[in-house]
């Protein structure tokens, strides 16, 4: 086991050397939509924050009872994030289709940028409480493999695009090895699905509890 480990963290010191700016841009794009997410919090009117808080309090005080038919969820959760990473692999496969899989990295920074500053920004410590229970378990998980999917997605369009102006460049060893990069993310995902089904409903139970 620490061999393996070692030559994993051999592996993405080498690829973090050899890529960086391809680490960087990928990183970049997440963070602009955290922070386009937080600014979407702070541009919000006081009726909508209002009512998106009074949505956030019913839910608190009813998700005590609330019973998780955990093999429908499971599947939702699974597929869910599965479809995500494939969509990333699928447009990694071609050069045009990597704006799209950037705004998908966009996406998902937005997504969890809002939900971390509302939460967090309207209810204080309960709030802070809320997105450790709620919102991080999952995406601890879940925010790395995409990243990581990210930046092996434009990686091999990179390498495609070479090959456009060289045809002696290589893709085949590359498409290998993106590939088997993809299903050991895809596991990842995989698992954040699991922690978000398994763990995630008992945090929030739990942290509704303490709150009411």
């Amino acid at each position: 086991m620490r061999q393996v480990l070692n030559r994993l963290r051999g592996f993405f010191a080498a690829s973090l050397r050899q890529s960086w700016h391809v680490y960087l841009a990928v990183l970049t794009v997440f963070v602009s939509g955290v922070a386009a997410g937080v600014y979407g919090v702070e541009k919000m009117g006081a009726e909508q924050m209002q009512e998106l808080g009074g949505y956030v309090a019913r839910f608190l005080q009813q998700a005590g009872l609330i019973e998780v038919d955990y093999q429908a969820v499971l599947k939702s959760a699974l597929y869910n994030d599965l479809i995500v990473i494939l969509a990333v692999y699928a447009l990694g496969l071609t050069v045009i289709g990597i704006p799209v899989m950037l705004g998908i990295i966009f996406l998902r920074g937005f997504t969890l940028g809002f939900a971390v500053s509302f939460l967090a920004g309207q209810k204080n410590l309960q709030g802070i409480i809320l997105v450790c229970a709620a919102v991080l378990p999952q995406n601890l998980l879940f925010v790395p493999a995409l990243l990581m999917g990210g930046v092996a997605s434009l990686s091999f369009a990179i390498i495609l695009a070479r090959r456009f102006f060289n045809s002696r460049v290589a893709v085949w060893p590359g498409f290998v090895a993106y590939s088997g990069l993809t299903v050991l993310i895809a596991a990842c995902s995989a698992c954040a699905g699991l922690v978000e089904v398994y763990f995630t409903p008992l945090a929030v139970k739990l942290a509704a509890g303490y709150f009411f």
